[in-house]
């Protein structure tokens, strides 16, 4: 996993402790599927450049 990635990833987990979000409303606010996101989120998968600024632009957001 490249750094850009992995530090991805650690956005996304922090993002989910500190408003207590579940995977599901991580990937639907994200507008990507949960298998999807799961798979981002564990380094499995690279996103696309579009999925990659979908999930920047949703933990930079106020949260809903």
């Amino acid at each position: 996993m490249s750094q850009e990635l992995n530090d991805l990833a650690e956005a996304i987990i922090a993002y989910q402790k500190k408003y207590d979000k579940t995977d599901g409303e991580m990937a639907f606010g994200s507008r990507i599927s949960v298998e999807k996101f799961h798979a981002i989120k564990s380094g499995e998968l690279q996103p696309t450049s579009d999925e990659q600024k979908s999930l920047k632009s949703f933990i930079t957001a106020k949260p809903r």
